[in-house]
């Protein structure tokens, strides 16, 4: 009983997450990422926001929570059916790991870098585009500290007829000759 009692009092005095293990974390972290998929699907962006750490990096440079909540506005501007579905995931630690097929139809104009900036200004064409993204999420204090995203953007521009299957006869390179 006495050793019971001590070890009780031991754990009131230990850090949240004390003794978890990187499985837990990563458990713990996927859940986070699914509730923030929740808040896009229901269109709560500044929740979604809210999610991510100030300062955290996404594809490769710093960004602030409302430069996020203006992003995914935009997004959701550009593409209103927007849709992205997990079709594989995997965490562990602070990373979560999650191949996507991400759809929507081009109805509205983009007014910020997304994609790169291919779409700022891009007149929608109604059509629709299909592709695979795989998104790597770091997360600390159960905050998104840091998001990589590697996708098909040429394939999505080319479904969006914002650039041709091909190039024109005679516009292909040609390799010099010695």
């Amino acid at each position: 009983m006495r050793t019971t009692l001590f070890a009780l009092a031991l754990l009131a005095w230990l850090p949240p997450g004390y003794g978890a293990t990187p499985a837990d974390d990563g458990a713990h972290n996927l859940a986070l990422l699914r509730q923030y998929g929740e808040l896009g699907r229901k269109g709560d962006y500044a929740a979604q926001a809210a999610m991510w750490a100030p300062g955290a990096i996404n594809n490769g440079r710093p960004v602030s929570v409302e430069e996020i909540r203006s992003q995914l506005e935009d997004i959701h501007r550009a593409f209103p059916d927007h849709a992205s579905t997990a079709l594989e995931t995997t965490a562990s630690g602070d990373l979560v790991i999650v191949l996507t097929r991400t759809s929507g139809t081009h109805r509205g104009v983009a007014q910020t870098d997304i994609y790169g900036g291919m779409l700022r200004g891009a007149q929608p064409l109604e059509k629709h585009f299909e592709v695979l993204r795989a998104h790597w999420w770091r997360f600390k204090d159960d905050k998104i500290v840091w998001h990589q995203v590697v996708s098909d953007d040429l394939g999505m521009m080319r479904q969006l007829g914002l650039i041709p299957d091909t190039l024109p006869a005679g516009k292909l390179a040609r390799p010099a000759r010695n």
